[in-house]
Parts: C-alpha cells; sequence; structure tokens
C-alpha cells in the first residue's frame, strides 16, 4: 500500500518541518508557504492523479485564510480529508470549520499523539469511504472527541498509549460525559477498527436476561428457547465489546465475565461446550467502583481486571470553555431536523449556557440545543430560547476558580470586545469608517475584529441603505 500523501498549508514553515518530524515515515508530507499556494498544489495533484489524501490546513494565513481555501478546495472538488489547525480561539476556529465541512480540527501547539490520532482517522475515514459492506463500520465523522482545552490532548496522549493495544480500559465519568464517545474512538483507532464494536448498556438490561444476551443460549436451554442464539461476545469476535455502566453488574455475572478476561472463553448457558473468542473489552460507569468493591457489591478481582488503563472524563460544569464549541456542533447536528437556518448563538446566549452547570453534561446541552432550535424565531438563538434554570441576567456567572485567571480573563475580554462591535456597528448602519472614527481605531483593526466575531456589515445596513426592510445583523456560526 502507498504511503500516505499530506499537504500541509501554512505560512510557517516550522508547521511542516514539525508535522514531517511526528509521522515519520508515515507519510510523505508536502508544504505550500501559503493559502493560494494550497489550492493550486491540491489541483495539481488531482489533475495529475496523485490526490493527497489529507491536508492540514491553517486557519489565519495573511493571504487567503483557511476559509477561503476549504471552499474553493469544495468547490474544486479537492477529495482530500481537511483538518483545520489553529493555535487562537479553537472554539470559534471550530466551529467555522464543521460549518464548512472540514473533516476535523486540532489546535496549535500540535501534539505529536493527537496529530497522529486525527491524521489516521481521517486515513482510515479515506480508505474506507468505498467500502460497501455495512457489516465493516467505518469511523464517521460525529466519533470526533470535541473540545478545545489542555484536556483533549491529555486524553489524546492516553488514548494514543493504549489503542493499538490489546489492554482493557476502563472510563470513568458522570453520566452524558461521553464515554461511548470515547470507547468508540480507542476501537476506531486500533487494529481492529474494521471488525464489531459492540454495546452494551448493563444497566438497561434486566439481570435475569443480561447473562443470555452476553453469552447466548442452545436450543431447549430453557422453555423459550426454541433455537441456537448467539450472543453479544461472539457477535463482538475480532473487535470490542463496550460494557458501559459495568457497576450495575450483579456480582453472579461478575464472575462470569471475569473467567471471559482471564481466558478468552465462556459457555452458553445450557451448552456442554466452551467457546472462544477474541475480544477487546472496554468498560464504562459513573459509580465509584473502589467503594463499591470495599462494600462488597463489586468483587476487587474483575476490579482489578478492568482497570488495567483508566480514563477519566471530566464533567461539563468543569471544561466551560468547550460549551459554545459543543452548542454550535449540536446547532449544526440538528439544524437539518427542524427546517430552520439558524445561524448561530447570540452572546448572551451563549453566556446563558456557559452559566449553567449541566448535571446532565454533554447530552442535557444537546437535548438544550435541539429544544432552543425548535424555540428559535430568527436567526439567532436568543437567550428566550434556552430552556435553563436559573437567571439569565444579573451579575453574570460566578466566577470558576478551578479555572486559571488568564483564561477568565480572556473570556470577558472577548465577550466585551465582541458587544461592543455589535452595539458600534449598529449605531453607525454598517458603516466602517464612521464606527471605526468614533471607537478611535484604524479601520483595519476593526475590520478585523469584526470579522473576527463573524459580523456581517451589510447585517447592520438600515432600510434607506438596503433599499428595502432592515435585516438585523448575521453573525457566521
Amino acid at each position: 500500500m502507498a504511503r500516505p500523501r499530506l499537504l500541509v498549508v501554512d505560512d510557517e514553515p516550522s508547521t511542516a518541518d514539525t508535522i514531517g518530524h511526528y509521522l515519520g515515515a508515515d507519510a510523505d508530507v508536502v508544504s505550500a508557504p501559503g493559502g493560494d499556494d494550497g489550492i493550486r498544489a491540491a489541483i495539481e495533484a488531482e489533475t495529475a492523479g496523485r490526490p493527497f489524501d489529507v491536508v492540514l490546513l491553517d486557519y489565519y494565513m495573511p493571504d487567503t485564510g483557511g476559509v477561503e481555501v476549504l471552499r474553493e478546495m469544495n468547490q474544486r472538488g479537492v477529495d482530500a480529508r481537511v483538518i483545520i489547525m489553529s493555535g487562537r480561539e479553537p472554539g470559534d476556529v471550530a466551529v467555522e470549520a464543521m460549518r464548512l465541512g472540514a473533516f476535523d480540527f486540532i489546535s496549535k501547539p500540535l501534539s505529536r499523539a493527537e496529530l497522529r490520532l486525527r491524521v489516521e482517522r481521517a486515513m482510515r475515514d479515506r480508505r474506507s469511504a468505498a467500502v460497501t459492506d455495512p457489516s465493516k463500520r467505518r469511523p464517521r465523522k460525529s466519533d470526533v472527541i470535541i473540545g478545545g482545552g489542555g484536556w483533549i490532548k491529555g486524553l489524546y496522549e492516553r488514548i494514543a498509549m493504549v489503542a493499538p493495544t490489546d489492554v482493557t480500559v476502563a472510563i470513568s465519568g458522570e453520566s452524558g460525559t461521553g464515554k461511548e464517545l470515547v470507547a468508540r474512538t480507542v476501537h476506531n483507532l486500533s487494529p481492529r477498527y474494521e471488525s464489531p464494536f459492540v454495546v452494551v448498556n448493563c444497566a438497561a438490561i434486566p439481570e435475569s436476561l443480561l447473562e443470555d444476551e452476553l453469552f447466548g443460549h442452545v436450543k431447549g436451554a430453557f422453555t423459550d428457547a426454541t433455537r441456537d442464539r448467539e450472543g453479544l461476545f461472539a457477535a463482538a469476535d475480532g473487535g470490542t465489546l463496550f460494557l458501559d455502566e459495568i457497576g450495575e453488574m450483579m456480582p453472579a455475572l461478575q464472575a462470569k465475565l471475569l473467567r471471559v478476561l482471564q481466558s478468552q472463553e465462556f459457555r452458553r448457558i445450557g451448552d456442554d461446550h466452551d467457546m472462544r473468542v477474541d475480544v477487546r473489552v472496554i468498560t464504562a460507569t459513573n459509580r465509584d467502583l473502589e467503594k463499591a468493591v470495599a462494600a462488597g457489591t463489586f468483587r476487587q478481582d474483575l476490579y482489578y481486571r478492568i482497570n488495567v488503563f483508566p480514563l477519566h472524563l471530566p464533567p461539563l460544569r468543569e471544561r466551560r470553555e468547550d460549551i459554545a464549541l459543543l452548542a454550535h456542533h449540536f446547532l449544526l447536528k440538528h439544524r437539518p431536523k427542524v427546517g430552520k437556518r439558524v445561524e448561530g448563538f447570540t452572546p448572551t446566549a451563549l453566556a446563558k449556557l456557559s452559566a449553567y452547570d449541566f448535571p446532565g453534561n454533554v447530552r442535557e446541552l444537546e437535548n438544550k440545543v435541539h429544544h432552543a432550535l425548535v424555540m428559535a424565531q430568527g436567526t439567532q438563538i436568543t437567550p428566550e430560547d434556552i430552556a435553563v434554570s436559573g437567571p439569565s441576567t444579573g451579575p453574570g456567572p460566578r466566577i470558576d476558580l478551578a479555572r486559571p485567571f488568564r483564561d477568565l480573563k480572556q473570556e470577558m475580554i472577548e465577550g466585551f470586545e465582541r458587544d461592543y462591535v455589535e452595539e458600534l456597528l449598529r449605531v453607525h448602519h454598517g458603516n466602517l469608517a464612521a464606527a471605526a472614527r468614533q471607537a478611535g481605531m484604524d479601520r483595519k483593526n476593526l475590520w478585523a475584529m469584526a470579522k473576527k466575531y463573524g459580523f456581517d456589515l451589510d447585517g447592520f445596513r438600515s432600510p434607506r441603505d438596503n433599499g428595502g426592510e432592515a435585516m438585523a445583523p448575521r453573525p457566521r456560526s
């Protein structure tokens, strides 16, 4: 198989050098020093019959920015998987990248593990795009772990360590934090990615049926056993079995699970012979299993067997910087279902979401965004559309002392900038020169700030300027 071809489009030459160093002999890396050069290189490669597999595209470039490059590549039929790179405002950049159809996003400075895993994921998606066999599940674009904080890089570092192995992974975290998504990521980045990924929710299946679900039975094993039945361990042979909420499993069944993990053998209900399988097991729980072991409700030997490589997912209230990015992701996901052209959120709407604790975590956020889409009357989701408890106005969200001072300060500054520029442009009906004079700013700087926050100057024009009905400002999502 030919080595994958990567195109790095970045005005900083050191980026291509770093990527080449990180990927080593695993890929042919070609660099382009700017957006126009990147477009030309991608089109020439397509024409020559040697297209690039993955394009790593910088978002901010002086000549032609990442947005324009991505649009042009889409229009010219470039089939490469595009991964947007940025060292500034990862949330806003990732939102724009997703909206324009980028395959993935990675923040700078680049991490070796995260880079390798995201490129590998893009390569596998491209290689399997022509596979028509539905039994071979290819990685989905929606299976990307979304977040712009440092915890994402740490998580990818640990996934990079464990994904290529057959080690049992134990994922912990509150309900709704994305444990199944992480399990799918481990599977999709493992050598088993073309084999089944089977999910079992141990809390959703009655205790009397869970053993049959996992191991199956033979005909005549009990009254209703009119035929042999394959269990989920057999269905996952060669692939991965994800045992969600394993803390809810009863002790009697825990002993049988322990045997499978130790020997890769199990016996169907009513059978006289053992069956052997090759299955990787990933578990997840929202319970404290150490306390369950101490209380005698979870076997200690099974705990040590499954907890070989733990991964912990923080609740959403501990990574509020990801709320805006996740909210836009869910807006794009559910917008087609409601049939509305909602482009994004007002600043006060995002502030309301960010101030809420989300006890249901990411799952609850998705629910709230879906509800807000249904309620929205315009092109922007407003605070009134968002059904979360607590006041939407007042002194503002409480200070999260667990977060660094610099991050909190930057959020406050950006919030002020966004509101100031919006009001300034509204007062001057989108007249950039007049707005810049009042603000005492250079016109180019004000234009850059308006572009940064996605404001369309035409949206501020008066009815006279537009020759018709005035339009509301339309920040780009």
